[in-house]
């Protein structure tokens, strides 16, 4: 015993106290040294001497002990024997368990009492990693690091929770026990989650975490739960009480009473052929097969439909009420906005009435929440275009840029600027670290130098191309700038294709060192510039330089069958002549196939399409970016078509803005009756009378200053919110209305404007401040936009092209409204 505890107190690393013995009697304490353990005992010799492992060839173990070592694996535990079979109690304090690594204390007692023997190995100076958990309640918890298992304690196991089957263990004196298992529930610091656990009777502690997979180690970190004192603070007990919010729901249905609906039925002519066939009774065969016939029950009439051994009884709604089956059948909360054909079934089980399906089709298709919901891949669409064919080189290029791509490259470049011809398919590329303006128009120069200055240039509406700088790069070169339309890809497609082939080639080729990516780039254009197009039969450097470039491909037949081409001696002139007349029958041949080429993909495209027109002034839905992510497209709108451009494309008005969009990109909105509001009608009309002739006082204000204000709207506050002291007189009360009548222009929430005071703003640099606007939520751009009007109205604002600029926010206040507030702040700091 002695050995093994040496042996641990040296894998440990602590200090031991000595094993005394007292004996009665005697009042000196005698020590004695710790035995030698022999050398050449123990299995921890290899650990102990740093011998090296001939399995795994690591430090600090022999084969006998690796970890790599095939055969059954044992899992080590520490726990004490079973208590019974010692004469003896524990005598181990609670603190020297939390302070120190120690086997158990023991203390024997004889019958005669004359002898006390004291066995113990104990380490102060080592803390042990303990924390508290839960394992069926509160536990304290050893994260032991020699250990290959968890341990839990018998009693805390419940019976269900044993799986019905043993375990071997092997414990601190080297004996091997068959333990039952179990699966726990355990929240430590050290692993949290189900594990299966040994239970033993008397371990060290109630719950000993070893090395199993998951569990963090003492050195990572304070292990210790942090000590949280959760409060709520005020705003969150004011949300908490907050009662729940009211769902939209649909208006009331109109109440009437049973007399009144069979006078409706009376009244409308449109039931006029049907309260006919009431009297008559003739039955009707149906086109699937079904009859039906009209009847009159207490009054009422009703549509008799039997199909299959099935009989509906519908009751026959007059044109009144119509709408209001239709809102209750479609648009409520258990109606779901559901189709034509589900929405027809169930008004059809229970109600009719003539053109009941024409009547439930324009309302599903007039639905406004149904068509801005509908899925972009529902709307069909248009005919593929045609592009002009290119013949020239480089007359007309393609232009993007791909990126930001991850990671970025040692020279932290992140994006690629890409070119290609129309007519040769040429490809340009450069690795560029960021996509300003500036940047991406010297990127643009540094290609145009290599090959040349292209007639006209197609981009897509990127901020890099529509920049002030740009346009003047075009013009000062002479070329013509075109633009796709928004979010409309297809238009370019030739680079966007360029793109995806790129982005491919890079992924492929840098696997490995993905960090040199644009290191590869030169290599790649060589490679696609080398391999003949699909559309076109050639590759591009045979088109651009009429002959065929020397690649890999050349130069490995070349080094296997030691065969050089011959010189051909040509004048200068005969050479000329040649190359004219192969790229003059190069480009003909390539432009056949293009057209070719080009028929074929038309034909697979247009096979799912449907010739769509709009007209001026129609309704139209736009495929927009939702306002959290561009990725997300939505359907937005109605706005109104202005003009039309082209065969597929149309000028929108957005907001007062003209934008041009793709018929792919747009979607008939179809309006229902009544459903539309005139904005354009005002609430309240003022009117301001001045009488004819000369006035004194009025003489010495300018007409630029007049006293009257025309206001356009009536103020939601008056002298007639404000609270009088109840116990006032009456006497008193009329004189406080009459000064608040005299003020009135002072009780009011109306926005005012006074000349008498000035204020003049000290800046500290000359430099206009000039802020971008910020981000407006669609459903406030409409407050906004009505509280600049009636400031304009009012005469508070007025235009303004200052240099100087700040964006306009919206305040929430306690009432639910919004206040109208400039962000000043950048102003007033500088």
């Amino acid at each position: 015993m002695a050995t093994q505890a040496d042996l641990f107190a040296e894998a440990r690393g602590g200090s031991h106290n000595v094993i005394t013995r007292e004996v009665k009697g005697e009042s000196q304490v005698k020590d004695r040294k710790p035995k030698e353990p022999n050398k050449y005992v123990g299995s921890n010799q290899g650990e102990r001497s740093g011998a090296k492992c001939f399995i795994c060839k690591g430090v600090g173990h022999i084969s006998h002990n690796c970890p790599k070592r095939k055969g059954p694996v044992q899992k080590v535990a520490v726990a004490i024997r079973d208590r019974r079979s010692v004469n003896g109690k524990l005598n181990v304090s609670q603190q020297a368990k939390r302070d120190a690594v120690y086997e158990p204390v023991m203390r024997s007692e004889a019958s005669s009492g004359a002898i006390q023997s004291i066995g113990t190995c104990i380490y102060p100076e080592a803390r042990v990693p303990i924390a508290n958990g839960t394992v069926n309640g509160q536990v304290t918890v050893l994260r032991d690091t020699g250990c290959t298992t968890v341990v839990v304690k018998r009693n805390l196991v419940r019976d269900d929770q044993l799986l019905g089957f043993k375990s071997p263990c092997m414990l601190l004196d080297q004996t091997i026990d068959h333990v039952p298992v179990n699966r726990i529930m355990i929240e430590t610091p050290f692993l949290t989650g189900t594990v299966e656990a040994l239970c033993i009777a008397n371990p060290i502690y109630e719950l000993t975490i070893g090395n199993v997979p998951g569990s963090r180690l003492p050195t990572m970190g304070d292990f210790r739960y942090p000590i949280i004192q959760a409060v709520q603070t005020r705003s969150q007990i004011k949300e908490e009480s907050k009662s729940l919010r009211k769902l939209k729901v649909p208006e009331a249905i109109t109440d009437i009473s049973r007399e009144e609906f069979r006078d409706e039925q009376k009244r409308d002519e449109s039931l006029r052929a049907i309260s006919e066939k009431t009297l008559t009774g003739s039955v009707k065969k149906c086109k699937n097969g079904g009859t039906s016939k009209f009847l009159t029950r207490k009054g009422l009439m009703y549509r008799e439909y039997s199909i299959s051994d099935r009989k509906f009884l519908q009751l026959v709604v007059p044109q009144k009420l119509r709408s209001q089956v239709l809102k209750v059948a479609h648009e409520t909360s258990m109606a779901g906005h559901l189709g034509v054909k589900k929405t027809t079934d169930r008004v059809l089980k229970e109600l009719y009435w003539p053109g009941v399906n024409s009547d439930v089709r324009r309302f599903c298709r007039s639905c406004d929440i149904c068509q801005k919901t509908i899925s972009k891949g529902r709307v069909t669409r248009v005919p593929l275009g045609k592009m002009p064919l290119i013949d020239t080189p480089f007359k007309r290029v393609a232009i993007d840029i791909v990126g930001p791509i991850f990671p970025p490259t040692d020279r932290k470049n992140r994006y690629i600027l890409t070119l290609v011809d129309y007519a040769t398919r040429y490809p340009e590329a450069t690795a560029l670290p960021s996509i300003e303006t500036e940047r991406v128009a010297e990127a643009l120069v540094d290609m145009f130098s290599r090959v040349e200055v292209p007639e006209e240039v197609l981009t897509d509406c990127g901020a890099q191309f529509t920049s002030d700088i740009m346009a003047e790069i075009s013009r000062l070169l002479s070329f013509k700038q075109l633009r796709t339309t928004p979010y409309h890809p297809m238009c370019n497609g030739l680079v966007e294709k360029f793109n995806g082939t790129l982005k491919q080639m890079l992924r492929r080729m840098c696997v490995e060192k993905p960090k040199d990516w644009d290191r590869y780039l030169n290599a790649l254009l060589f490679a696609y510039r080398e391999v003949p197009q699909e559309s076109l039969g050639f590759s591009p450097f045979e088109l651009l330089y009429g002959r065929t470039v020397r690649g890999p491909m050349r130069i490995l037949r070349e080094l296997w069958s030691y065969e050089v081409a011959d010189e051909e001696v040509k004048t200068t002139y005969q050479y000329v002549v040649d190359l004219q007349g192969r790229l003059e029958s190069t480009c003909r041949i390539a432009q056949d196939e293009l057209v070719k080429s080009s028929r074929r993909y038309a034909k697979y495209y247009n096979r799912g399409t449907r010739s769509r027109k709009f007209e001026v002034g129609n309704k139209v839905l736009v495929l927009l970016p939702t306002n959290n992510n561009k990725l997300l497209v939505q359907w937005k709108g109605p706005y109104e078509v202005k003009q039309v451009k082209g065969e597929m494309d149309y000028i929108i008005d957005v907001e007062g803005k003209s934008k041009t969009f793709h018929a792919n990109m747009l979607k008939l909105y179809v309006a229902r009756p009544g459903q539309t509001i005139d904005k354009g009608i005002l609430n309240v009309v003022c009117v301001a009378v001045i009488e004819d002739g000369s006035n004194d006082e009025a003489e010495l204000v300018s007409s630029k200053e007049t006293p009257f204000e025309y206001q356009i709207d009536v103020g939601k506050e008056s002298i007639d919110q404000i609270n009088i002291c109840p116990d006032l007189s009456e006497s008193q009360r009329t004189q406080l209305m009459e000064v608040f009548s005299t003020y009135s222009d002072v009780f009011t929430d109306r926005t005012g404007r006074t000349n008498l005071i000035s204020h003049e703003i000290k800046l500290n640099t000359s430099e206009p401040i000039r802020i971008k606007g910020y981000g407006i939520p669609f459903n406030a751009r409409e407050t906004i936009n009505v509280e600049v009007t009636k400031m304009l109205d009012q005469g508070v604002i007025e235009p303004s092209n200052s240099p100087y600029s700040s964006p306009v926010v919206l305040v929430k206040k306690k009432d639910g409204s919004n206040r109208f507030c400039i962000d000043f702040r950048r102003r007033t700091n500088a």
